[in-house]
């Protein structure tokens, strides 16, 4: 194994690779996983880890773990990858590329970090998962925690979609349905993990081990465009996990020198709760909370991402990247283009193409770029939304005579 500690990113102490931490014991910041780049060029070579069996731990050289037995897996990652030609038109850019994470076990990217935070909870000999979510995280962390026969215990806001807490409890877990938007559940969750009165292993925000998994996003872009990374890559965030591994991702890829260049991030949140998107065009270092408002896509709409907004910022000024918020109706509209080329997905997910579009428009983007867009989870999470917008006719026919009569009509 590579992975030889964790180190702060705030005060810089360093921690051996066992220790069983969230935040840094000295400062109370994030923590982040550290391995032996300079052995892992002498020693493994990028094609045959592409050869392995697919999924997120072919690359398990790169992710913080210590022992393969440990595993818990359902075969996540390795998502879609597709080329959007009406996309591309839409968006306005010459190429356009999704990656479909819906396709994952259960619905959702949550599966490509809550694997490696479940086979955490194994190797330190926890039997109870537990997260705060607004829903796919809950989702995930009930499903993996049933994989590796543990309990689960999720918090999530009252207004969660029911598919998404539904999901959950057939997965085992205990529901708590918490009054108060997501950044409210978030500080009293993380309030009560710190107070120790509860032994179950945190899935949630503050997990460094969990956040590793996100990096699989950039390896899997790469390997399908044969090492040759693309212009932009656009995410939806909420506390912005994904889009900070990705960039960890992508320069841990070309530190082995696996690729020759970066990619630049962009991230989406929507309009009437974007603090990442209001910091990062003030140019601020620092994530400002911000009061939510009401929004169809719930899974980004956390008011205060805290110390991993911070690290997200980070990522985007280091990439040259951007900052997007699309409004309710750009998202739906966004979600009805994807509906045409096939694919099923939540609002939540569908802003990266509303997000790409509104950059392009204001010229923020040239448009002859190739670009991904990364699509988080499928419309059957957050169904509602999809349903009020698709008219389902009354008629029923009774016969073959009508059917024949009807089908002549089409």
């Amino acid at each position: 194994m590579f992975f030889t500690g964790l180190r702060c990113v705030g005060c810089g102490e360093t921690h051996q690779p066992d220790r069983d931490l969230l935040l840094c014991p000295a400062c109370d910041n994030l923590l982040d996983a550290i391995y032996d780049y300079e052995g892992m060029r002498h020693r493994i070579d990028r094609d045959a880890v592409a050869a392995r069996p697919h999924g997120v731990w072919r690359w398990h050289e790169l992710l913080p773990i210590l022992d393969r037995d440990a595993i818990v897996t359902l075969g996540e990652g390795d998502t879609p990858i597709l080329r959007c030609n009406r996309l591309a038109e839409y968006a306005g850019v010459r190429e356009l590329w999704v990656k479909s994470d819906g396709s994952n076990p259960t619905g959702s990217l949550k599966d490509r970090s809550v694997t490696v935070a479940a086979t955490k909870a194994v190797e330190f000999g926890y039997s109870v998962l537990s997260c705060d979510s607004t829903g796919n995280k809950a989702s995930s962390v009930a499903a993996y925690a049933a994989r590796a026969g543990l309990s689960s215990v999720v918090f999530c806001p009252q207004d969660t979609p029911l598919p998404k807490v539904t999901q959950a409890v057939f997965f085992g877990a205990r529901l708590m349905r918490v009054d108060g938007h997501y950044s409210e559940v978030n500080a009293m969750y993380r309030r009560l993990i710190k107070s120790g009165e509860v032994k179950w292993y945190d899935c949630g925000t503050d997990n460094p081990f969990r956040y590793e998994g996100k990096k699989s996003y950039a390896y899997e872009i790469a390997q399908d465009f044969g090492w040759k990374v693309p212009d932009r890559v656009v995410l939806p965030v909420n506390g912005g996990m994904a889009l900070a591994k990705s960039w960890k991702g992508f320069k841990e890829l070309k530190e082995l020198g696996w690729i020759d260049r970066l990619p630049t991030l962009v991230a989406v949140q929507a309009a009437e709760c974007a603090p990442i998107v209001q910091s990062f065009l003030a140019g601020e270092q620092r994530v400002a909370p911000v009061k939510k408002g009401p929004t169809i896509s719930s899974a980004i709409a956390g008011a205060d991402p805290g110390l991993l907004g911070d690290r997200t910022l980070k990522a985007l000024y280091e990439s040259g990247g951007d900052a997007m918020g699309v409004s309710d109706d750009e998202a739906l509209r966004a979600m009805e283009m994807l509906g045409k080329e096939g694919l099923f997905v939540e609002p939540s997910g569908a802003v990266a193409i509303a997000g790409l579009r509104r950059l392009v428009a204001e010229k923020r983007v040239d448009p002859a770029e190739k670009v991904v867009c990364v699509l988080t989870g499928s419309g059957f999470k957050d169904i509602d939304p999809i349903a009020e917008r698709v008219v389902i006719g009354d008629a029923i026919i009774r016969n073959y005579d009508e059917m024949r009569a009807v089908s002549s009509t089409i």
